[in-house]
């Protein structure tokens, strides 16, 4: 990449440049397409200016990136979005993502991203990416069955989506074969106490919920329970998952993670397969947390039990520490539920770890020699 915008910089260099271009245009085709796919659209196309040789290369890369945030207006956005689709070579596509950070009340126009679905799902895109802007207050974005309503079947293997208002049209049959979702701050449609949004998802593998909240009528509501039945999961991550419970069946699971609020931890697991399992709990509310000290450490118990597979168990980022040793009193007077804990993983940067906190993990460890890891955790 440090190459190509060396090159276009330097114009009054031109036996060098050309010297420097012959040597990447010897390469084999694939090589210098794979190349142009880590690049967004708008910086591949202008290689076409290079040379002669470099003039239509942009069309057979098979990764197509639109990202609105490059330009001036919606207008010229949608102008070039247009004319990339048109005039690209009709091959089939490894990756679409499409960028747009303007809400429907400043002039969106979803006929735009409509348009890049269908491209990218009838030249048979395996992983598809749509990023949109959300306040997290009103469902002012992309509703899923105004863009996905009609599909009735495509072979997209990976679906990421952020800012979205998934409606009651989330779920269409068209998407059986997909094997990894990712869902960031999207808002979830509450038309029944409990939801079940991943229903139409058979083959789904890999789950990735955070910052996602319920609604209900333009209203944000959290009084609602959220249930994942994946009978061919194999991880999961929930992240300010704000839902009044989640219940999870996962027979195949091996990798499931959490963070929430120490007060909001509500979790029923049914997770037979588990290998791997990482928590991490913030404080919430003081004034809830002292009030409901027992409830809340029934609810620890609770998730710590659903959590009793696992061989390895971290506890992310110095916080979680912190939180679950206010709870050290309580939690030593009750068994372990940890038969087969190999591994407690913590924060390199945590200095204190109560004995009781990990004598509650450890005690019920059919392990000879369990272990403390200490980990750097990504801020």
């Amino acid at each position: 990449m440090v190459l190509i915008t060396e090159i276009l910089m330097s114009k009054n260099r031109k036996a060098w440049k050309v010297r420097r271009w012959d040597r990447l245009s010897r390469l084999p085709e694939p090589i210098i397409h794979h190349i142009l796919s880590f690049l967004d659209s708008k910086s591949s196309v202008q290689t076409s200016v290079l040379s002669r040789f470099w003039r239509c290369v942009w069309k057979h890369v098979p990764a197509l990136e639109f990202n609105q945030y490059y330009f001036q207006d919606y207008s010229s956005f949608r102008r070039y979005v247009g004319k990339v689709l048109s005039r690209r070579y009709p091959l089939n596509l490894r990756k679409v993502s499409f960028l747009d950070r303007q809400l429907r009340s400043e002039g969106r126009d979803d006929s735009l991203v409509i348009r890049v679905i269908r491209h990218a799902l009838y030249h048979d895109a395996q992983r598809l990416l749509i990023v949109t802007v959300n306040d997290m207050t009103t469902p002012d974005t992309y509703r899923f069955s105004d863009l996905f309503g009609s599909i009735s079947s495509c072979n997209l293997k990976t679906l990421e989506l952020e800012g979205f208002d998934l409606d009651r049209g989330f779920g269409s049959p068209g998407f059986r074969a997909l094997t990894t979702l990712d869902l960031l701050t999207c808002l979830v449609a509450c038309d029944q106490e409990v939801l079940e949004p991943f229903s139409n998802f058979p083959c789904l593998k890999h789950l990735s919920m955070r910052d996602c909240r319920g609604y209900e009528s333009s209203r944000l509501v959290d009084d609602r329970s959220i249930r994942i039945y994946g009978l061919e999961l194999l991880s999961l991550t929930l992240d300010s998952v704000e839902f009044d419970k989640i219940e999870i069946y996962a027979p195949k699971l091996k990798c499931f993670s959490v963070q929430e609020d120490v007060e909001y931890l509500r979790c029923s697991l049914s997770l037979p397969s588990l290998d791997h399992a990482e928590i991490g709990v913030h404080e919430g509310t003081p004034v809830s947390v002292e009030d409901d000290r027992e409830s809340i450490t029934l609810q620890l118990i609770s998730v710590f039990h659903g959590l009793r597979n696992a061989k390895s168990l971290k506890l992310y980022g110095v916080t979680t520490v912190e939180v679950l040793s206010k709870f050290c009193e309580l939690l030593e007077n009750q068994p372990s539920p940890f038969p087969k804990l190999e591994s407690l993983i913590l924060d390199s940067k945590t200095e204190i770890v109560p004995y009781k906190l990990v004598s509650y993990f450890f005690k019920g460890s059919s392990c000879a020699s369990p272990n403390i890891l200490y980990v750097s955790t990504p801020s």
